[in-house]
């Protein structure tokens, strides 16, 4: 007896709705009857599968990289100095600041170790986070012994010049790549990862799926792009322009159906390196003629009263990559092919993470936990959804031309 894993049932079941697709039905029915085989066998045999024989992980050999604010990712530098070992913590040195003249010679304890080229370079490879780490570092509490004459300044100074350990700095850089390569290599939405049966159709760089969760409404689905990207600013040109063919074409099918849509895209944590996509949802035209006034209205009394940046960014004239600057999360919104609103997330503890599908959900008269605890369909629901959407984008599908 023959036990499949998980990821095979998954595509077995792929292939299912792929010949439902195509309108080949003795195919199906073979598929399907292998299928509940397989889940009959893997129920009966549940103990003969041998210990941790589906988690068990081959070893591979990978090449660490970190991406900046703007998208590009760099290659982690080798090894310069030998790993600390033990837990012993040392005393930081301190290098001189002034000459004998008393001019200032240098700022930073590592000013020697770079040039310029190398300094622009770190500056635009530089996240949000390395910068934020760096201030606590400096304006952490003092522990030294200091006289009532030292105030702030000398304790950003005095920390400024102590010599940080090379080994320690690039095992901080390398945890930190660890930690990216494992969100990046864990994502679901990466078209190797996203489960095949819920594919519509595949572009050259995007592809638009439907939600792996109960979906919305009728029609609710995703334009996705294949290559792990965190947001729609970082994103290749030619990526946004084939997003934005699927965004033409899923408003002609739905206006077609005498419905509008709306198109959102949520760019938050950007730490933990989230995979973007833009969920289109349709509405009904009279439903649809109010989302711009919803939507302004929720953006406006979202966070705190007061923010740093302006609270409504308006897209009528330019689209979210020449209006929100690359890096900063955001909350974006278009109505069909019209330009809609964006907003930068200030305080993401404040702005939740469904925000436009609860904006969305009061529209449509939505249950609140489609959103609020998104609960996973039965393969034969997502089968049916599928085959229904299929249908209604097969004579727009650009695609196949």
């Amino acid at each position: 007896v023959v036990l499949l894993s998980e990821k095979e049932m998954n595509q077995l079941g792929a292939k299912i709705v792929r010949a439902e697709i195509m309108g080949n039905t003795e195919l199906a029915t073979k598929l399907k009857e292998q299928l509940e085989k397989a889940r009959e066998n893997n129920e009966k045999y549940k103990e003969a599968r041998p210990p941790g024989g589906e988690n068990k992980k081959e070893e591979n050999v990978v090449v660490l990289a970190r991406t900046g604010a703007s998208g590009i990712a760099r290659p982690v530098a080798d090894r310069e100095h030998e790993a600390q070992r033990g837990k012993r913590r040392r005393k930081k040195e301190k290098v001189t600041t002034h000459g004998k003249s008393g001019e200032r010679e240098r700022y930073f304890a590592d000013d020697d170790r770079f040039d310029l080229k190398q300094m622009v370079e770190r500056e635009k490879m530089g996240t949000a986070e390395d910068q934020n780490s760096m201030f606590s570092r400096l304006a952490g509490r003092s522990v030294d012994k200091t006289n009532d004459d030292f105030d702030l300044d000398d304790m950003f100074v005095s920390r400024a010049n102590a010599k940080e350990s090379g080994a320690k700095m690039e095992e901080k850089e390398r945890a930190m790549a660890i930690r990216e390569h494992k969100n990046v290599s864990d994502c679901q939405m990466c078209f190797d990862k996203t489960p095949k049966h819920l594919i519509i159709c595949i572009g050259t760089k995007v592809y638009l799926s439907l939600p792996n969760s109960k979906s919305l409404c009728e029609g609710h689905c995703l334009i996705v792009p294949m290559q792990h990207a965190v947001s729609g600013t970082v994103v290749d040109e030619d990526v946004w322009n084939e997003i934005q063919v699927f965004r033409k074409t899923l408003t002609q099918m739905f206006l077609a159906m005498d419905q509008d849509v709306v198109f959102m895209e949520t760019c938050m944590g950007l730490r933990y390196h989230p995979h973007m996509y833009i969920e289109c949802v349709p509405m009904e035209k009279e439903t649809g003629d109010l989302a711009p006034i919803y939507f302004k209205k929720a953006i406006q009394e979202s966070e705190s009263e007061w923010s740093d940046n302006k609270k409504l960014v308006d897209l009528s004239k330019k689209d979210v990559r020449r209006s929100i600057p690359k890096g900063f999360p955001y909350f974006a919104v278009d109505f069909g092919m019209q330009g809609g609103y964006a907003h930068v997330i200030e305080d993401e503890r404040q702005f939740p993470k469904y925000f436009g599908k609860e904006v969305v959900g009061g529209m449509i008269d939505a249950e609140p936990r489609l959103w609020r605890r998104p609960q996973k369909e039965g393969f034969e629901d997502q089968r049916k959804k599928v085959l229904q959407f299929a249908d209604w984008w097969k004579p727009y599908d650009w695609t196949q031309s």
